[in-house]
């Protein structure tokens, strides 16, 4: 929601099914807040599985910019998810761009997510002097993923 009010436009905010409720609460408590924004509305929504095929083919067009937060907790989902941002994301010479913020939560996970990560995306690390003191935290990084050419 906070790229929205910071003027991005075409946002759409996924999750799985038990969470997506909260998600939808979220929207409407906070609706408000958009109309000031370009768009005057809030962002889209809708429920996303990352091994789910169809809901990956169904969000069109590829997005500019994917935002992920502590998305790496399960070894079983950290292939789905890279398969997930890579169907998702344009192309690196059309400007796409994952931004992801990465704490480490599973060993085993964080080992599968990053070997098939750097198979299909060039990966740099954003310097934790360039990340808002504010919010910079020693156990958390932010990453920039963007598909290999």
């Amino acid at each position: 929601m906070g790229l929205s009010l910071l003027g991005l436009h075409d946002i759409l905010l996924t999750d799985i099914a038990p969470v997506f409720p909260a998600l939808k609460h979220n929207l409407k408590r906070n609706r408000h807040l958009f109309t000031n924004t370009p768009n005057k509305k809030p962002p889209r929504h809708a429920q996303l599985y990352w091994n789910n095929k169809e809901h990956i083919a169904a969000v069109r067009p590829r997005f500019d910019i994917v935002v992920a937060a502590d998305v790496v907790y399960m070894e079983d989902s950290a292939l789905w998810l890279v398969d997930a941002m890579e169907g998702l994301v344009k192309e690196k010479d059309e400007g796409g761009v994952i931004v992801l913020g990465y704490q480490i939560r599973s060993v085993d996970a964080d080992k599968v997510f990053w070997e098939k990560c750097v198979e299909r995306f060039d990966v740099e690390k954003v310097p934790k002097e360039n990340l808002d003191q504010d919010y910079r935290y020693e156990e958390s990084d932010v990453f920039l993923l963007r598909k290999n050419s």
